[in-house]
């Protein structure tokens, strides 16, 4: 499956919970392309970043970034993710521009 995040209006509801909310694919890999703007959800994500969240891992926006959404009327971000419905394999080429850093982003003090 293939999704798009593109510059648009976000849910004008005061509740509304703006960005990705935490969950776990269990039936689908996650890799997102970031293509451009500002990711709201994420910190340390560049343009041409590429993430992948294998199926079963708990993932979403850092902490503090849902109530920092909340004043935030639109998105500015260009970016495509692909849930793929069979494990993806992380090519060995790949692995040499690994962040090693990226599994510790979540904690409030990185």
């Amino acid at each position: 499956m293939v999704c798009t995040f593109a510059p648009r209006l976000l849910d004008t509801h005061p509740q509304a919970i703006k960005v990705p909310y935490a969950h776990s694919n269990v039936e689908s890999d996650e890799m997102l392309y970031y293509v451009a703007g500002q990711f709201g959800s994420r910190r340390g994500v560049e343009e041409a970043s590429i993430t992948l969240h294998p199926s079963g891992i708990p993932h979403g926006p850092h902490p503090g970034t849902i109530m920092a959404s909340r004043e935030v009327t639109r998105t500015n971000e260009l970016a495509v993710m692909v849930d793929t419905f069979a494990p993806l394999n992380v090519a060995k080429k790949a692995l040499e521009l690994e962040d090693r850093n990226y599994p510790y982003s979540w904690l409030e003090n990185e």
